[in-house]
């Protein structure tokens, strides 16, 4: 029997990204208050506006935990990040990260920002512990970003294992499928090279 390598492409001659292609991810702020208000209006698309004054009232007037308060910047940084406002998003996740440095979720949404900056390895790196994610939504997000961030550096191989990872996750996670319908994987010898 030869030795049969398969090659993975992406169907097509050119594939380009939406704007709103790598997903973030709200993080869930545990009790109530403006910190639970800040999350449910950056999980509902509130308007930028309304959803950073929640978040400012939420960070500098709650008493909030430090798990509650680094999820709260993160919320806050979506926003900045959906705004390409990346400094200030910026700004909210290294806060988030300084409080809480094994937060994994936290590198899923750095990583989801550095992706729309055009910085792929450096939103591989984050994504890497993103995956690591114990909460299924975010690591599947954290699988399907990184796989984006593969694919626009030409590795199909890594892009394609990644969205079937976040299949594995989550079974029928809408994006991967969407993506995943693009690849057609091929014996290496009819692959050209």
């Amino acid at each position: 029997m030869r030795n049969r390598r398969a090659v993975f492409a992406a169907c097509g001659l050119l594939f380009l990204l939406p704007a709103g292609a790598a997903s973030a991810q709200a993080m869930m702020v545990f009790g109530g208050g403006y910190a639970r208000d800040c999350y449910e209006a950056v999980k509902g698309h509130d308007t930028a506006l309304k959803a950073i004054a929640i978040c400012d009232i939420a960070i500098n007037e709650e008493d909030l935990s430090r798990s509650n308060l680094a999820s709260t910047l993160v919320n806050r940084g979506i926003v900045y990040m959906r705004e390409e406002n990346y400094s200030r998003a910026m700004r909210d996740y290294d806060r988030a990260l300084s409080l809480m440095p094994d937060m994994p979720e936290i590198k899923i949404n750095l990583g989801a920002m550095l992706y729309h900056m055009g910085r792929f390895r450096e939103a591989i790196e984050a994504l890497d512990a993103g995956v690591k994610a114990q909460n299924i939504d975010a690591r599947a997000a954290g699988f399907y970003n990184r796989a984006l961030a593969y694919e626009r550096l030409g590795e199909a191989r890594r892009a394609y294992d990644d969205y079937n990872a976040a299949l594995a996750v989550i079974p029928g996670y809408p994006p991967a499928v969407r993506q995943l319908r693009r690849f057609s994987v091929v014996p290496a010898s009819e692959a050209g090279s």
